[in-house]
């Protein structure tokens, strides 16, 4: 280290990491509690649906499922599926 360089740059460099850490925290949990209220509407929409497929398919004919039935068993699949994804994701990833 040259002894004429200015001592106060490490200083500098190590304050500037700092607040960037800071900055890429508050982002991280921004991020995080989006993907967290993300999870809690999809999961009260598969609620809501599961609940109405079991209501439709206790007045029908258990044997077979109407087209209706069949796209919202569908939907149950896709949003329990992003609601799994999103629960193993990570905002850093």
């Amino acid at each position: 280290m040259n002894p004429t360089a200015n001592p106060t740059a490490d200083a500098n460099r190590y304050m500037e990491d700092s607040m960037k850490a800071q900055n890429n925290q508050k982002q991280f949990d921004k991020l995080n509690a989006l993907r967290h209220k993300e999870m809690t509407a999809d999961t009260a929409k598969l609620i809501i649906l599961a609940i109405q497929l079991k209501a439709e398919t206790d007045q029908t004919s258990k044997e077979k499922l109407s087209v209706a039935e069949l796209r919202k068993v569908e939907l149950i699949e896709k949003l329990a599926k992003s609601v799994h994804d999103k629960m193993k994701a990570s905002a850093a990833n």
